[in-house]
């Protein structure tokens, strides 16, 4: 332990001394460039600063080594800046070995080597910039023009024409976000600190610090601390590159609270408005609940059906331009079996349906059972009593019944009971007094009473 914190002490000064021997080597091959004559003392000094060159990358190196060992970096990255920068001190100390004049070298190798000593001034310092603050660092500001011509952008993940039972929550939001910041150091080859997360089972293993993911407890789960800890502190993740940003910090959170599922469609998830937002911002999933009549997939009616509709005095229009089903409204002054057949025929079509005032009698309403689609019922205004509609029990989509100036009475409530979809009912000018209604309210949570209170 002791000698772990003394090399990550000592590796830390790499950032401080890599910029003696650029500054050395640069003004060394500068010199040896200006340099005209034999004169000696100009000989010793440039022969000093060509030493200073070679003793400060030495020392930078083994700086660097030490910071490599103990830190946490892409390998493939790390890899070719160790050694280009090796290179680099092997070159300065030709360098400064070629003014020893222990040997007959020529100006044309002592040239090469100058070349190849500021070439690879610029790849090493690159790619240490690279290691340290992303791979885009250098041209991150840069001209559009340039930016768009150097930069790879990561083209943004789109479910937009995905099923939402076809999306699964880590394969296809959790696991990416790893692959593009965790992976590199993280995996089957390289393991740093003993964990691997290219796949769930390797993420739930945890590595030797414990337990990288802890469902339901963010709190206790390694890898979401690790990535909202100050950038400052020495275990914040990931060390170099760009980091996890704000929202993919909430959805890691939020796939953690909800118990790091690796196998469940997101269809499955709990999602709060906030993620719903995030979801959809990021990947156009559309999560939030749909209307049935949203949901169903119809062919669309031809022209025929629209004008035999209308012979038999029913309105009637489609719900939108994508949506097939129909809104239909009766206009006649009352209704018989012939106008119930012609519209039993479109039965799946209809979705929301208007009788108002048609003079309904009580074996018309079986015919509206079979309506399975049907999500807003108007009766208002018809001579029907609460035993009349108990065919409506069937219908599993219904949200909205109108039953305003009909004959029902308290044995209503009862009725709706079993009526899960049911979200309002309307029940003004009925048989049914307010003092039944106040004390019928509190015992349906889920089901809007309306009707007169006073």
């Amino acid at each position: 332990m002791f000698f772990l914190e003394i090399s990550t002490f000592f590796g830390r000064f790499h950032p401080l001394l890599v910029h003696l021997p650029i500054g050395f080597l640069i003004l060394a091959v500068l010199i040896s460039i200006k340099q005209k004559d034999k004169n000696l003392t100009y000989t010793k000094i440039l022969r000093l600063i060509w030493f200073l060159a070679f003793i400060s990358s030495f020392f930078s190196a083994i700086m660097g080594l030490l910071l490599a060992e103990n830190g946490h970096y892409i390998e493939n990255d790390l890899s070719l800046h160790k050694w280009t920068g090796i290179a680099l001190v092997c070159l300065s100390f030709l360098g400064w070995l070629f003014h020893l004049n222990l040997f007959n070298i020529s100006i044309l190798v002592k040239k090469i080597n100058n070349s190849f000593i500021i070439l690879l001034i610029f790849i090493v310092g690159h790619l240490g910039g690279s290691l340290t603050h992303g791979k885009d660092y250098l041209f991150r500001f840069s001209p559009e023009v340039v930016r768009t011509k150097l930069i790879t952008k990561t083209k943004p993940i789109s479910f937009k024409k995905a099923s939402l039972d076809s999306v699964y929550v880590f394969n296809d939001i959790i696991q990416p976000l790893f692959n593009n910041k965790c992976v590199a150091c993280h995996n089957k080859i390289i393991k740093r600190g003993g964990l691997n997360m290219a796949t769930s089972l390797n993420l739930l293993e945890g590595g030797k610090s414990g337990a990288a993911i802890v469902p339901k407890d963010p709190g206790k789960s390694l890898a979401f601390k690790r990535v909202t800890l100050s950038q400052n502190d020495q275990e914040f993740m990931p060390p170099t590159g760009i980091p996890l940003n704000y929202e993919e910090i909430q959805l890691l959170e939020w796939w953690i609270k909800e118990g790091a599922p690796t196998d469940i469609p997101i269809s499955m998830m709990k999602i709060d408005p906030n993620i719903q937002s995030l979801l959809f911002k990021n990947y156009t999933l559309d999560t939030k609940a749909k209307p049935w009549y949203e949901k169903v997939v119809l062919d669309q009616l031809n022209s025929k059906a629209f004008i035999e509709l209308e012979k038999h005095n029913f309105s009637c229009r489609n719900l939108s331009i994508n949506n097939s089903l129909l809104d239909i409204r009766y206009n006649g002054l009352k209704i018989n079996d012939t106008d119930l057949e012609v519209l039993e025929r479109y039965a799946p079509y209809i979705t929301w349906l208007n009788l108002s005032e048609s003079q309904l009698k009580k074996n018309h309403i079986e015919r509206l059972s079979k309506m399975k689609n049907l999500t807003r019922l108007s009766l208002q205004k018809n001579f029907i009593e609460t035993e009349a509609i108990t065919p409506l029990v069937s219908l599993e989509h219904l949200e909205i019944l109108n039953l305003h100036s009909t004959q029902v009475d308290k044995n209503l409530f009862d009725l709706i009971k079993s009526m899960n979809s049911l979200k309002k009912v309307f029940i003004w000018n009925t048989n049914i007094a307010s003092d039944q209604i106040k004390n019928q309210k509190d015992q349906f949570n889920s089901i809007e009473i309306i009707g007169n209170l006073e």
